[in-house]
């Protein structure tokens, strides 16, 4: 990046485009593991490769993260900065189907994980491009993607090494199930949806022939109905208690229970218990041993239980059932009601309890040990552990890891067909696939039966991306063993709020069984990013640009900028205004650095050297330097005290308050008359020191922010004289220390005076720099002290 890198006026595409080629020709945040600062390491989200709409949402989490790293890079620390890809799971085999308008049930698997492997490959690039462009320092020499063999091998290890602690078990139970994606689900999985329906009263009858009436959203599942519950203590339904009623359309008969936890205030107070609608129904069923009328099949359709209802949807069968209701008399009346469904969250599909054989990792009587993990935790802001908290303590079950999908990591076990003994694969041949690879042994060692049945399913992907905190350490290496061992627990996850539940809680899971510690030290969490009106950005509603567009448009500094305008933890709107105040920001130290180049010229390098140096033994600073030296280092305090409490906004508003209110607007202004002089005198060198210490320092403390046009000016202005390959490897700012003292009181009265001097000229219509022949100060100041300060500030001639 040299003198001729750009013209006179700011141009971020060459500017960012020559950085970038100088990191990469550099190195420059590549991980070096022989390096003996201490590690920090950062387990950063791997984004689904399947989007395909990239947008300002993605840009605001990834680069707040960031920040962190780049600042922390700069605090002498040796950073892992790694970027991984999830491209396991049901988004991309969505993604898949829709892209190429197959259904993955009526091709052969083998084609359709080519498929899947092709358009990871193709998302990845475009993920890499993007965060190329936006500056995000990865070392993309240790990337991992959580299909990847050395993925397979640590998400298999981990399952093994918790099956023998006794944390996985496998089990035929109802289970949450989306029979659109087919596959079964974890209670992480769900999202609240809320959805208008109908109240159907419908009458049961009775074992006198009385009408017995309900009240239910679902009439679909009458015929799984298997008993009918009333409050011990409602008197409508006493009698009722110990006998039996026949549902609607039915033959079969059901037992009439009493329960202390039905309310006798919701519908009728008479309440049918299915198998099973939802928890509710399943609770009553586990307690009081009811018969199973599992009616929901996989496919989402009914079976031979349904009667003539056999062989339709659910909602055909809903609308069947209620049109045959009305014709029978027993649909008394409905209701319009708006309820809050659980839906899967990768396709909106109401969930069902379906009987299935499933694999499950033991956490629901464990809340305990989650929240005791979850308090040993740095989260930053302290209020995101609440979110953690109140997941923990609303588990109801355990968690189910197993997904019948076709592109996954497979589960390393195979079962003897005789007695159903597991059999896991030996770690030293992992990764496995069980439906490819043979089992690791020729028999059952219970029954030394030889029929061995491979297992079948994959794991949810959150089992193996769970596994990151200790997967990153493989990037490295056991045979760098010493920063092996310390590379976990790592020190930073950064994620969004709405995974803590999922990538955060199972990460704890992971570590807890596997290890028995916390998986990361601090937790950093991100907001969302909206659209202008403050909607979530989606590729529904189409309310946004992408991201290459922005980037194109504006810069990726000025993009970055705007990704500050939100704090920690909240979410942001895309503002185009607060954009342009990036750019507006860029373009002043564009600007401010060819000011200085241009007063660097006249000096030889030995003197340029010597005003690089320790203003410590400068005797000839004057009051506007100590002035804005002292500023500086109050704003080099706070900044680094918010950047070490991840407060990157309060950083960039402390930065920002002291470049533009202190430094730009006045401390350049005070010093041109100084620099003006032809001769250099201690006056003018003192100016131009303070001027290139000062503003080397902002350059820095902006760096970690706006990473391009600080690069740029480092090279233009600084790198001459200090040894850094670049600005992002600089130490941070530290307090400068300096000759002399001042009087700030007696300053802020000659700032007030220059501002009211200020105010006339622009009330008059006069510049700034156009000189008057007199003015008399209404401003209280020592003009023995300040008089020729203000004047030659100001271009007064006579100030009384």
């Amino acid at each position: 990046m040299t003198k001729k890198s750009t013209d006179s006026a700011y141009q971020f595409e060459v500017i960012e485009n020559q950085a970038r080629k100088l990191w990469q020709k550099l190195k420059i945040f590549k991980f070096n593991p022989q390096k003996k600062q201490p590690l920090y390491v950062v387990d950063t989200p791997p984004p689904y490769v399947s989007a395909d709409h990239l947008h300002s949402g993605h840009i605001m989490s990834y680069a707040q993260a960031e920040f962190i790293v780049r600042y922390k890079r700069m605090r002498g620390f040796n950073v892992f900065y790694s970027m991984g890809f999830d491209d396991n799971g049901l988004p991309t085999e969505r993604f898949v189907e829709k892209k190429y308008q197959i259904n993955k049930n009526k091709i052969s698997k083998s084609k359709f994980i080519k498929l899947c492997l092709k358009e990871t490959e193709i998302g990845s690039r475009t993920y890499k491009k993007l965060w190329d462009n936006l500056g995000i320092s990865v070392d993309w020499s240790k990337t991992y993607s959580t299909i990847s063999p050395i993925a397979q091998k640590i998400s298999q290890w981990s399952l093994i090494d918790l099956n023998k602690k006794g944390g996985l078990y496998q089990k035929q139970v109802p289970i949450l199930w989306c029979t659109t994606c087919r596959t079964a689900i974890a209670q992480a999985d769900l999202e609240d949806k809320e959805q208008a329906s109908k109240m159907n009263y419908i009458d049961f009858q009775g074992q006198k022939d009385q009408k017995l009436t309900i009240a239910t959203t679902r009439p679909e599942l009458i015929p799984a109905c298997v008993a009918l519950y009333v409050h011990p203590k409602d008197k409508r339904y006493a009698d009722l208690i110990g006998s039996s009623a026949t549902p609607a359309l039915c033959q079969h008969q059901v037992p009439i229970k009493a329960n202390p936890n039905v309310d006798p205030e919701k519908g009728t107070g008479l309440i049918m218990v299915c198998t099973w609608g939802d928890v509710e129904d399943l609770e009553k069923w586990r307690l009081d041993k009811l018969p199973t009328r599992s009616i929901i099949q996989e496919n989402g359709k009914l079976n031979q239980l349904a009667g003539p209802y056999q062989g339709l949807t659910i909602q055909e069968a809903r609308n069947k059932i209620l049109k045959d209701l009305k014709n029978a008399g027993l649909l008394r009346r409905q209701e319009k009601i708006n309820h809050t469904l659980n839906v899967h969250e990768r396709c909106d599909t109401p969930m069902e309890l379906v009987k299935s054989r499933q694999w499950f990792i033991k956490i629901a009587n464990l809340q305990k040990t989650w929240l005791k993990y979850g308090r040993q935790l740095n989260w930053y802001p302290k209020s995101m552990f609440k979110i953690y908290q109140n997941w923990v303590q609303s588990l109801k079950w355990d968690w189910c890891i197993s997904r019948q999908r076709y592109f996954g990591v497979p589960i390393p076990v195979w079962s003897c067909q005789k007695c159903d003994h597991k059999i896991f694969a030996k770690i030293k041949d992992l990764p496995v696939n069980p439906l490819e690879d043979p089992a690791p042994v020729k028999k059952c060692p219970g029954c030394q039966n030889s029929k061995l049945q491979p297992e079948s399913d994959v794991m949810d992907t959150w089992a193996t991306s769970a596994c990151t905190p200790f997967l990153l350490r493989e990037l490295v290496g056991k045979n760098r063993q010493s920063v092996y061992d310390k590379m976990f627990p790592v020190s930073l996850r950064p994620n969004a709020f709405e995974i803590i539940r999922t990538w955060d809680f199972y990460s704890i899971v992971k570590s807890h069984y596997n290890f028995k510690k916390i998986p990361f030290k601090d937790v950093m969490i991100s907001g969302h990013g909206l659209d202008e009106h403050g909607r979530k950005i989606s590729k529904r509603l189409g309310n946004y640009q992408p991201s290459d567009r922005l980037l194109q448009q504006y810069g990726a500094d000025a993009i970055r900028y705007w990704a500050t305008g939100a704090s920690l933890g909240q979410n942001l709107r895309f503002n185009a205004k607060e954009i342009k105040k990036g750019r507006k920001t860029a373009i002043k130290l564009f600007n401010i650095n060819k000011f200085l180049s241009i007063h660097l010229e006249e000096l030889s390098q030995k003197h340029i050297k010597s005003i690089s140096q320790n203003l410590n033994q400068n005797k000839d600073l004057e009051p506007a330097d100590l002035w804005i030296l002292k500023s500086l280092n109050q704003c080099i305090k706070k900044t680094t005290t918010a950047f070490e409490n991840y407060n990157y906004a309060g950083a960039k508003n402390t930065i920002h308050d002291f470049f533009w209110s202190q430094f730009a607007d006045y401390y350049v202004e005070f010093i041109k008359y100084r620099l003006a002089n032809s001769r250099l005198t201690a006056s003018k060198k003192a100016a131009l020191a303070v001027l290139y210490q000062v503003f080397f320092n902002i350059a820095k403390l902006y760096a970690p922010i706006i990473p391009f046009i600080t690069e740029y000016v480092y090279r233009q202005s600084f790198s001459k004289n200090h040894s850094c390959e670049s600005i992002h490897v600089c130490s941070w700012p530290e307090k400068l220390a300096f000759s002399g003292r001042i009087n700030q009181q007696e300053f802020n009265q000659a700032l007030a005076a220059i501002d009211e001097i200020r105010t006339y000229k622009s009330k008059q219509g006069l510049a700034l720099g156009k000189e008057i022949p007199t003015y008399q100060l209404k401003t209280r100041v020592n003009l023995t002290k300040f008089r020729n300060f203000i004047s030659q500030v100001m271009k007064v001639k006579k100030l009384t």
